[in-house]
């Protein structure tokens, strides 16, 4: 159904319908920003960066009904965007940091548990290899499918789907102390599934 409402925007968007527009942008620029934030660390730069790539969906409409894969196209867009700017500010990337969690400090225990769990797997997730976390991220966090992240990250789904069982293995291995037992594997159809996500 997702699929089938983003294509007809871009069609409507290809017509010229500036409340299409409006509906794709208030749709997809935060999860935008949160991809460009993967790699250009800073949200200032990311949310100029996805802006312009929708100013630029915007002027450059009269293509769209090219777009065979919209939602691909827009993270291929933002990738794009934010590899260019990082050639041109010739900026390494910077190490990654575990945020502090908003929040109150009183709760109950079970609050309390729960956001220290939250706060090992973040900082585990942060940990990850760059190209591990990405396909991580944009699977768990963001939704996609495995060929979604392959045709962004211009790698094979076989490629996404092994990187994501490494990395919900190694989620599995940090929260194992904490947890006092390592979450057990179960097969399913062929795929190893980790019972705590």
């Amino acid at each position: 159904m997702q699929a089938t409402s983003i294509h007809l925007l871009f069609r409507q968007i290809g017509e010229g319908q500036k409340n299409a527009f409006n509906q794709l942008f208030y749709r997809y620029y935060e999860q935008m920003v949160r991809f460009a934030l993967q790699y250009v660390k800073q949200p200032e730069p990311a949310e100029e960066l996805v802006s312009s790539v929708f100013v630029n969906i915007w002027q450059k409409r009269s293509r769209l009904n090219e777009v065979r894969a919209p939602e691909v196209y827009l993270f291929v867009s933002v990738k794009n965007a934010s590899l260019n700017y990082l050639r041109q500010s010739a900026k390494l990337r910077t190490s990654f940091h575990v945020p502090e969690l908003p929040g109150e400090r009183i709760g109950s225990t079970a609050d309390t548990e729960y956001r220290e769990l939250e706060t090992i797997v973040h900082a585990a997730v942060e940990r990850l290899p760059a190209q591990r976390q990405l396909i991580f991220k944009l699977i768990r966090e963001e939704g996609l499918k495995a060929r979604e992240v392959a045709a962004i990250l211009s790698v094979s789904v076989r490629t996404v789907e092994n990187q994501l069982y490494k990395a919900v293995k190694s989620l599995a291995d940090a929260i194992s102390d904490y947890l006092g037992y390592h979450p057990k594997e179960q097969r399913v159809t062929g795929k190893t599934l980790l019972l705590f996500f």
